[in-house]
């Protein structure tokens, strides 16, 4: 097997694999963090609150695989546009994990001692300036672990878009094998792939820790 001639394909699919997490990632963190902070004890109005845990309910109770499959074969027929199974596959990541990041930043918002917002209160700090310069800081420093945990959990989840056809990494891998009938050296390169990202991650989440805790102090 030329496993040398094959290094351009993984490099695309690995590219694609990057581009989808970091997509997901992004959505998944800004959406998730955001209906965690209107769904917390301070803030939450039980209407809104409602609403965000039949969110959180869906988007964490069906798998990611069938999610995908959803936003691949019916939500182009619902809203009426053809989108490519990429960006199918990233939005239904990026839904399935946002689920899962509105009950940790929730659940960091919740708790902050109801006696800090109420001395910001007092001190005429608005809700916005309370949030992001008084209880945001102390929440990001306490779930940093779980946030980058949901990460990790991510990155292995894209490559389910291997199953509608997407040719990122899993799938490059997979057409080499039908190809050249040898799996071992291609899944190995494609698990030291995964883990250099994973090694990447956790090496990021000890500078942010180190940087935080330093700051805190």
């Amino acid at each position: 097997m030329n496993f040398i001639g094959y290094i351009p394909l993984l490099i695309k699919g690995t590219a694609i694999t990057f581009a989808s997490w970091v997509m997901a990632g992004c959505i998944s963190f800004s959406l998730g963090t955001l209906l965690g902070i209107i769904s917390c004890r301070q803030i939450g109005l039980l209407g809104i609150s409602m609403v965000i845990k039949g969110y959180v309910f869906i988007a964490k109770g069906i798998p990611a695989y069938v999610q995908i499959l959803i936003a691949y074969f019916i939500l182009p027929s619902l809203i009426g546009i053809n989108i490519s199974g990429f960006i199918a596959a990233t939005i239904a990541l990026a839904f399935c994990s946002s689920g899962y990041i509105v009950e940790i930043t929730r659940a960091g918002i919740n708790t902050i001692s109801r006696g800090q917002w109420d001395a910001c209160f007092v001190l005429g700090y608005s809700m916005h300036a309370t949030l992001y310069r008084i209880i945001m800081p102390q929440v990001m420093r306490n779930v940093l672990p779980p946030l980058f945990g949901e990460l990790e959990q991510l990155l292995k989840s894209t490559s389910l878009l291997a199953t509608i056809g997407v040719t990122e990494l899993t799938r490059t891998g997979m057409n080499i094998i039908s190809r050249e009938l040898n799996p071992l050296p291609v899944y190995l390169a494609i698990a030291c792939i995964y883990l250099l990202f994973s090694a990447i991650l956790q090496l990021i989440l000890i500078y942010i820790e180190i940087k935080v805790n330093h700051d805190y102090r």
